[in-house]
């Protein structure tokens, strides 16, 4: 058994890959293990076996807890064997600081991964197993401060999976999703199938004898093809071809799985070599080269190609392609140089190339040389240099004129006269250049010629007058500028005081005192004295054909939020009036207000008030449903308010119940009622008519607890006392005696009852909890 490195390295969230080769008779099981425990495959540990008849596992996206001893067990009846490989994944310096959690949703359902990066201005993207998600409906993708929240809506059996959250570095974070649904056992993503082979797909449901649906690309599928046992589904497609491929789906219900079925073609052979290569040295300078076909012949189109050799070279060259065999004459104009070639021969075909046959001995070649591309006129600008080229059929030593003039070919520099034109000869391969320095008027008209053995060309040069082109910008210039910036734009031309155009967006420009146009000497300005928003565009300054390109982006400044700084939270009843503020650093600065990511609209619910540099949502009377999470965006800012509004079904939170007090004449009373908001106005009655506050009778209000206090309570003052709210009200019995009469353990349950032997004596219930015996009655 021969296997991988004992040792393994891999970077966290790669992949790593163990293959073995086993050989013995009768063919081996294989086990894999890890750390001494069995492994079964799973959404991250894949187990198959590769076309070369290797076991292989894989273990995708590793994490640190996938570190340990990966053992391949072999065992058939003639014994066992072991190899084993020790996987180490080396973590990131800059990690996540909290990692995503494996989570379960329902189909049609919702599932949440979340994580939290290091830094709140580290990027992220997030992924399904190699597939990179973008934001949707479908995947909502979710930034606050460090947390990275990624929410998959209906969801479905093919969102069952692997997800991955990556930062820079290709730093990552896993986690497997699991979808709960009929269908138990999903397709694969993918299935790669041979041509000719059978195509087999399983499917498992939650139950049993349930009929599902199997289509691709929409089409149902022949019922012959289809089974079902129990819990499984099948689908066997036999001899696929290339038309069995696409997207096949089982359907049950309102849930589907899908994989796309790829067929790829079966592995040819490649054709044989040809046989029988002999060479016969006949004519001068030409060889014959003969050969015959493979045998056995190839199945399929094929052509023979034959390579040469310079003895004493290690390169092979090309020399021709041949449909049928036979016999092929190689002259001396098919090599570049002259010397001693050997020649050989393959056949080639759609499945690959044979082995190649190499004829027996050499030839001595002697190229004769032909014109391949011959010299052309040249048309230069004054002061630019001209170019004469030409390509012969092989590699050879030529003289080159100017006007009926030889140049010397000793001294590849030179000047034809001292003071006049100077030139450079150059020669690389098959290729013959001459270069006129820096021409000038007067040389134009001359001749250039050429001439070697079997070849002679010549070509005319001429001057034109120097057009005018742009030395700066040579690229297109990207600016960017703030409202009220002065903005100029330069444009330098290699002629001096030739004229330019300016345009904008398309259209030619006109001056005014909010754009002016300048040119001094070899430049071109264009100014903007005070920019605004609406001047952003392309502009061009355009002349004889070239044009120089600024794209300039007016921008106004940056908004920044004053206040709150910090994230708001408001809590309130219904019907109350709730307002978010927002303070930004300019009057004019534009913010949307967004509920739960969604943006607000004004309506008779909702107010949106701009008051110089303040910005309120006003919610007027709010109700359970107006509660979420609000954001005011200024630019690339953002204040967060969190509103919570609860339901209050009663206004009056103590006393429950009726309440009895006994007191003595010229005792204080205090009847106290405690309310659930401060600002609640109450109304407070004695047998059914309104009070009137007087030195006898005080109202007090400190903060939500309300009182009636009778400074020195009178027998006249017996009675039911009632403060009213709404259409709720607390009820108190209040007896006035002339002296104190202890009170009778059997007496009809009263609620509460205070009794004040003397003055300024205050008893609390102990019944009362700590917070409310400061609003007791006393």
């Amino acid at each position: 058994l021969k296997c991988a490195p004992k040792t393994f390295w891999v970077n966290e969230g790669k992949h790593a890959k163990f293959r073995c080769y086993v050989m013995g008779k009768p063919e081996p099981e294989i086990e894999w293990h890890w750390e001494g425990r069995p492994l079964l495959p799973d959404r991250r540990r894949l187990m198959y076996r590769d076309r070369d008849g290797g076991f292989v596992l894989k273990v995708l996206y590793c994490q640190a807890k996938d570190r340990g001893l990966y053992v391949c067990a072999a065992r058939n009846s003639a014994g066992q064997t072991l190899s084993a490989v020790q996987l180490h994944v080396k973590e990131p310096r800059l990690r996540f600081t909290r990692p995503l959690q494996d989570v379960e949703g329902r189909e049609h359902g919702i599932a949440v991964l979340e994580c939290k990066v290091p830094n709140s201005r580290i990027p992220t993207a997030w992924f399904r197993e190699d597939q990179r998600l973008l934001p949707c409906r479908k995947y909502e993708q979710i930034e606050e401060g460090t947390v990275r929240r990624l929410i998959i809506h209906r969801l479905k059996a093919d969102d069952d999976g692997v997800y991955l959250c990556e930062m820079r570095g290709r730093v990552r974070t896993v986690a497997n999703v699991t979808v709960k649904g009929p269908i138990l056992k999903r397709l694969p993503r993918k299935l790669d199938v041979l041509e000719g082979e059978n195509a087999v797909l399983l499917v498992e449901t939650l139950e049993a004898g349930v009929e599902g649906h199997w289509s691709r690309d929409g089409e149902e599928l022949p019922v012959i093809c289809q089974s079902s046992s129990g819990h499984m589904h099948a689908l066997v497609l036999p001899g696929v071809t290339r038309e069995d491929a696409g997207e096949v789906t089982f359907s049950l219900g309102n849930s589907r799985t899908t994989t796309l079925l790829r067929v790829k073609c079966v592995k040819h052979s490649p054709p044989g070599p040809p046989v029988s290569a002999e060479m016969f040295k006949g004519h001068k300078n030409t060889v014959l080269l003969t050969w015959k076909p493979p045998d056995p012949a190839p199945e399929t189109p094929f052509i023979y190609r034959l390579e040469r050799q310079e003895v004493g070279s290690e390169d092979w060259i090309q020399c021709f392609s041949i449909e049928k065999a036979g016999a092929v004459e190689v002259p001396g104009d098919c090599v570049p140089s002259e010397g001693d070639y050997r020649f050989r021969i393959c056949t080639v075909s759609g499945h690959g190339r044979s082995p190649h046959v190499v004829f027996h001995g050499s030839a001595h070649l002697v190229p004769t040389a032909r014109l391949v591309t011959g010299l052309e006129d040249v048309q230069v600008y004054n002061g630019e240099d001209a170019v004469f080229s030409l390509d012969l059929s092989t590699i050879i030593q030529g003289t080159w004129f100017l006007n009926g003039e030889e140049l010397k070919s000793n001294e590849p520099e030179g000047q034809v006269e001292p003071g006049a034109l100077r030139y450079r000869m150059e020669q690389k391969g098959l290729q013959h250049r001459l270069i006129l320095h820096a021409v000038k008027h007067q040389d134009s008209g001359a001749l250039v010629g050429f001439s070697c053995p079997g070849v002679q060309d010549s070509a005319a040069l001429t001057i034109q007058e120097s057009p005018v082109h742009i030395l700066s910008p040579q690229d297109k210039v990207s600016l960017t500028f703030t409202t009220s910036d002065r903005v100029v734009l330069t444009c330098e031309l290699s002629r001096v005081d030739f004229p330019a155009t300016w345009y904008k967006d398309g259209q030619k420009v006109e001056e005014s005192e909010l754009l002016v146009v300048k040119m001094d000497g070899r430049k071109h300005r264009l100014i903007l004295p005070e920019a605004k928003v609406q001047d952003s565009g392309e502009f061009e300054c355009r002349t004889e054909g070239v044009s120089a390109f600024f794209g300039v982006t007016v921008q106004d400044p940056p908004v920044h939020i004053v206040e709150p700084r910090e994230h708001v939270f408001v809590h309130a009843i219904t019907s109350e009036c709730v307002m978010l503020a927002c303070e930004v650093d300019r009057e004019d600065a534009p913010v949307c207000w967004y509920k739960d990511g969604q943006e607000v609209e004004e309506s008779d619910f909702v107010v949106l008030e701009n008051e110089g540099p303040h910005r309120r949502l006003v919610l007027p009377a709010t109700q359970p449903s107006d509660g979420g999470e609000f954001q005011c965006v200024a630019g690339d800012e953002r204040a967060y308010f969190t509103v919570t509004i609860t339901d209050v079904s009663s206004w009056i939170v103590y006393p429950s119940g009726k309440v009895y007090v006994a007191a003595v004449r010229l005792e204080r009373v205090v009847l106290t009622c405690e309310l659930c908001r401060p600002w609640a106005e109450v109304r407070w009655t004695k047998n059914g008519e309104e009070v009137v506050e007087s030195p006898a009778l005080l109202l007090q209000k400190e903060d939500t607890v309300r009182r009636l206090v009778l400074p020195s309570v009178q027998l006249e003052d017996s009675g039911e006392y009632l403060c009213e709210i709404d259409d709720e009200s607390a009820s108190f019995t209040l007896t006035v005696t002339e002296s104190y009469q202890s009170q009778d353990s059997s007496n009809n349950n009263p609620e509460l009852c205070v009794l004040l032997k003397k003055p300024k004596t205050r008893r609390l219930w102990s019944r009362f909890p700590p917070w409310r015996r400061t609003a007791g009655t006393e």
